[in-house]
């Protein structure tokens, strides 16, 4: 913990965050670039929700066009800025969507000649293998490549942020501190201590039951149960390279929803994938900094969930894997669910002010990682503004 609580060791500051996952981050860093001084609260010693138990992924492919993408790409330009300045990595892999149907091939097709992305490729299956010679051949039409994701290691990045924030004179980090109530310039934590700010950010993710349930509870948010694993690789030296996802994921990501042919390749999915779309499944790969593949994933609604994870699920995943990456050395490292909140409706955030200088920001979906760094500078600087 920074030694210095504020001025003059009180508690007061310009800004209070609550909640040190990703999003409670960018909005911390975000306030220090400001010039303001910044108190960042969280309750667990590490950060143990969805932002640490997600892909790393950086995805603005994944966005639709608007705001969404906008922010996503702000994002991506944060993270190379703060990588370089914190010190952890953060690779520019790109994306390599793989296309083994011909109707996903032309979903591929459409969304390149609609897209506004800039720099995308499709590739024919010798080019897509010469990017990663891992993916299968057999029944490979074709691949879309994209320049603009990234890839970071979610735990060796949250860490590193925590001890960066917790480095500088402006920064008061404390983990292990559970807030249990919020007032308009107040903050009061379990433990008693109260910490004062004229503007408290509240980004506690997927917890609608703490801080402000009745005003929550009045919203669409609901929450995600996910499912995700760890592979190692047979060889300790394989570089992933470009991020992977395969057919399922056209289907998945709003991007691709207004491609003529994506509901010509709902319906065969429907068909041919019936235990994939009941649970959620697409399939999605990346890379963590010690070289495992992080694979994933699954989709359950609601505002509670079985615990444990389901192997009729892993095997889902794990199936749908080897249609397209050579995998069967691998062996599995760890298993996880995660959680997040995202709006029923459909909107890519949820912003509240149920009290005079509480701002409430929770809901992006699974895009935490690809959109929370320019959230974060969207809050902070409508605050600054006023």
């Amino acid at each position: 913990m920074n030694s210095s609580d504020g001025i003059a060791g009180d508690r007061h500051f310009d800004l209070i965050v609550v909640g040190g996952g990703i999003v409670g981050l960018g909005h911390a860093l975000a306030a220090l670039r400001a010039g303001l001084r910044v108190a960042l609260l969280e309750r667990d010693l590490h950060a143990r929700g969805a932002s640490v138990r997600n892909f790393g992924m950086i995805w603005p492919i994944g966005q639709p066009a608007g705001e969404p993408l906008r922010t996503a790409l702000r994002s991506r330009e944060l993270w190379v800025e703060w990588a370089t300045r914190v010190g952890f990595t953060c690779r520019a892999t790109g994306s390599l969507h793989l296309a083994y149907a011909d109707d996903e091939w032309q979903v591929l097709q459409e969304f390149v000649a609609a897209a506004s992305l800039p720099g995308l490729e499709l590739c024919g299956p010798d080019r897509a293998r010469a990017r990663q010679p891992a993916i299968l051949g057999a029944g490979l039409r074709g691949a879309l490549f994209s320049p603009h994701e990234a890839n970071v290691d979610p735990p060796a990045v949250v860490s590193a942020l925590h001890a960066w924030l917790d480095a500088q004179p402006r920064a008061t980090v404390r983990r292990g501190l559970a807030v249990t109530r919020v007032e308009p310039g107040l903050v009061i934590a379990a433990d008693g201590t109260q910490w004062r700010a004229p503007h408290v950010v509240i980004c506690s993710g997927d917890d609608l039951r703490t801080l402000f349930p009745d005003v929550l509870a009045a919203t669409d948010v609901t929450r995600c149960k996910l499912q995700m694993l760890a592979l190692e690789p047979e060889r300790r030296s394989f570089t992933l390279g470009p991020m992977l996802a395969a057919g399922l994921t056209l289907l998945h990501y709003k991007s691709f929803a207004d491609c003529p042919s994506v509901a010509a390749l709902r319906a065969r999915c429907v068909a041919e994938f019936p235990q994939h779309l009941e649970h959620g499944v697409h399939v999605l790969v990346s890379q963590g900094d010690d070289g495992r593949l992080i694979v994933g994933d699954s989709h359950v609604y609601g505002l509670d969930f079985a615990p444990g994870a389901s192997p009729h699920v892993e095997a889902l995943i794990l199936g749908y894997l080897r249609r397209f990456l050579a995998v069967d050395q691998t062996r599995v490292l760890a298993r996880w669910s995660g959680t997040y909140a995202l709006r029923r409706g459909g909107e890519p955030l949820l912003r509240l002010e149920p009290q005079p200088g509480i701002h409430v920001v929770t809901a992006l979906g699974g895009s935490g990682m690809t959109r929370s760094l320019a959230v974060g500078e969207q809050t902070i600087a409508a605050l600054v503004d006023t």
